[in-house]
């Protein structure tokens, strides 16, 4: 999706991106917005939405950072492209509905004119693809030391945190499909060896609330219908906060 963009925005938008793409769905149906969010695709006391979206990305060398600690993004043209993502067909009907009766949309103080809307379907074999992020992947765990969950970085142990990666996905596509999962998600342990604490980013997602992920490439091994959920869906936690977008390594978005 590209839109037309004015001025600033903060660096981290993702919950006010979130707040969006739920209206876009409320205004093409309102009942199934209010279940996505209130309940969505249930496992016990867990509740999965199964949708991922990327920031606001500017053109290439079309933005400043401001602000005291980078907080802010200035847009330099007034372009900007959001990628929207989800393995549930209701979902992107709805946000196509949406796209079909509206041109112009408002959020972060900003209208915002939708100029183009592409839908592409990316098809896998069973085998093994490489993939970088679009958005940090974000992974927690708790533990008697710590009262509220402590956030994984990939660059402490590249291992631990791809059977973290590989357990969330499989747990992710069992709940979906109905069908259990052999799917495999490996942190490239070289690059993160190599960039080490720079892999790792903190993201604000509202006033009083952080989270920590990582920024890695990473190898999935399994069937193309798995390799598809993953990549639809996003790797991780908080993909519906925008976290865990990936696409395919080499491939420009």
């Amino acid at each position: 999706m590209f839109s037309q963009l004015a001025s600033a925005v903060p660096r981290d938008h993702f919950h006010q991106l979130s707040g969006l793409i739920y209206a876009m769905i409320q205004k093409a149906n309102r009942d199934y917005s209010k279940w996505l969010h209130d309940e969505g695709f249930l496992d016990g006391k867990k509740s999965f939405k199964f949708f991922c979206f990327s920031k606001l990305i500017p053109e290439k060398n079309a933005y400043v950072k401001a602000g005291n600690n980078d907080e802010m993004i200035v847009y330099t043209k007034d372009i900007a492209t959001l990628y929207i993502s989800s393995p549930v067909r209701e979902i992107m009907q709805h946000l196509v509905d949406f796209l079909l009766l509206n041109r112009e949309i408002r959020i972060l103080n900003h209208n915002l004119i939708i100029q183009n809307a592409f839908a592409f379907i990316e098809n896998f074999e069973d085998g093994e693809e490489l993939f970088k992020c679009i958005t940090p992947i974000v992974l927690s765990t708790r533990n008697d030391e710590h009262k509220t969950p402590f956030y994984l970085r990939a660059y402490q142990d590249p291992v631990q945190f791809g059977e973290f990666l590989t357990k969330n996905a499989r747990e992710k596509f069992r709940i979906f499909s109905g069908k259990e999962s052999e799917v495999n998600v490996i942190v490239d342990s070289g690059y993160v060896e190599r960039v080490g604490r720079k892999s790792n980013i903190r993201i604000n997602i509202v006033d009083d609330i952080e989270v920590f992920g990582s920024v890695v490439p990473v190898k999935i091994s399994g069937t193309g219908e798995e390799i598809a959920f993953l990549y639809d869906t996003g790797l991780g936690e908080k993909n519906s906060l925008g976290m865990g977008m990936i696409e395919i390594a080499g491939k420009r978005f």
